[in-house]
């Protein structure tokens, strides 16, 4: 991977073990939402899980999903929902990661558990957000690539329009658009993005999936690049997480340096294939034709646990990192957020270059309930509402209520 332009370095902020959750009007510990996350991964693996594995299916046909590409937008879409989201914000969410909306609006109990088993089945969740033939909230309809990121742009302009014509309009918060970095290839977007009057939508937030992984490339470094510079060039706002705190730190230590341009260097395609070897093995590759005494040293300071949290240890991963950028963006112009992450980030299908409609076993679900401290025979458990985390979801489903619309 390589550095990558950015005119914005949220990594300079502050934030610790608390982060004041104004819409809620609480304090939240990023364990909390730690703990969220993890439940929120469980969930959309167990949607999927359950359409293909959990259902009665004569045919024998796949009815598929897409748990990898749900995984990377995770800790994203915790950050939003569960912290720096108020009730008047919009949120277009990429079609893949349906499966997370559905989870998060479980917890916040905006969906009911029966619906959680009927993924892609008649008359049950739809495989993309669907404001019309789904029973939770959907803010726009994202089926086709492309469509739902700038339908959020064009809401906010519509609205500022109808604010301008008619003052009893009410009021709006943020319009957020959340995407995969492969729907930058679409150029409804670009010609969106270039239009004049979109530099003054300080209420525009775009959140990009970077996990560079789409269904037939990897998604190279030089185009990253270059699509951070066409936004710069439009007068947006372009911030980009690449690394998360625990990894940074390490780059500040002797030996750190060659750390981060060693992994900074290395094609995305070794990369991925190192998030797939043993923690034991880590060491090995990132140390491959590397000659610095300092780099070894420090490499071999760490335990394989650590070193292996380390280099996963992206941007849009980094829960107290993305709540600093979503409260710190620009309100005078549109923000991009490119936030790297690992397709399939928890899943046993981490980083695979052929993860993307990849379904777990029986197996790798039994291994993933252990890890998020879930039961298999209890799939659908929610938080007990005495603990921090059910207090969390309280709140926050309070906070984002919003008041019914006569017709």
């Amino acid at each position: 991977m390589t550095a990558t332009p950015t005119n914005a370095d949220p990594t300079s902020g502050t934030t610790a073990e608390l982060i004041v959750d104004v819409a809620a009007g609480m304090g939240t510990s990023v364990d909390v939402l730690r703990a969220v996350s993890q439940r929120v991964l469980w969930l959309s693996a167990a949607i999927v899980d359950a359409a293909n594995r959990g259902r009665v299916n004569t045919s024998g046909v796949k009815v598929g999903g897409h748990q990898a590409s749900s995984a990377s937008m995770v800790d994203i879409m915790v950050a939003l929902w569960f912290h720096s989201l108020h009730g008047e914000d919009r949120v277009s969410v990429k079609p893949h990661a349906s499966p997370v909306l559905h989870a998060i609006n479980y917890l916040l109990g905006d969906l009911d558990a029966a619906y959680l088993t009927t993924l892609r089945a008649k008359g049950g969740l739809q495989s993309y957000p669907s404001r019309l033939k789904v029973p939770d909230t959907v803010d726009f309809s994202t089926g086709s690539v492309g469509i739902g990121a700038t339908a959020a742009l064009w809401a906010a302009i519509a609205h500022r329009y109808t604010r301008s014509h008619f003052p009893d309009t009410p009021d709006a918060g943020r319009f957020v658009s959340l995407l995969g970095d492969a729907e930058l290839d679409e150029g409804a977007i670009w010609e969106a993005v270039a239009d004049p009057q979109v530099a003054s939508l300080g209420e525009l937030l775009w959140v990009v999936d970077l996990n560079r992984q789409s269904l037939d490339r990897v998604v190279p470094d030089i185009q990253i690049e270059r699509l951070q510079g066409m936004f710069a060039a439009a007068g947006w706002q372009v911030v980009t997480l690449k690394w998360g705190q625990f990894v940074s730190e390490l780059f500040e230590r002797p030996g750190g340096a060659e750390l981060r341009q060693r992994l900074e260097e290395m094609p995305n395609e070794e990369y991925q294939r190192m998030l797939r070897v043993p923690a034991n093995e880590v060491a090995e590759r990132i140390l491959a034709g590397q000659d610095s005494s300092s780099l070894r040293d420090l490499v071999g300071s760490l335990s394989p646990d650590d070193l292996a949290h380390a280099v996963r240890d992206l941007g849009g991963h980094d829960l107290s990192l993305l709540v600093d950028t979503f409260d710190g963006a620009d309100d005078h112009r549109p923000t991009v957020v490119f936030a790297y992450t690992i397709k399939g980030r928890g899943l046993a299908t981490e980083g695979h270059p052929n993860n993307h409609s990849a379904l777990l076993t029986e197996a790798q679900m039994g291994q993933l309930a252990e890890a998020c401290g879930m039961d298999t025979t209890d799939p659908w458990a929610t938080f007990a509402p005495d603990t921090a985390a059910g207090r969390l979801c309280a709140a926050r489903a309070a906070a984002l209520a919003r008041p019914a619309i006569t017709p």
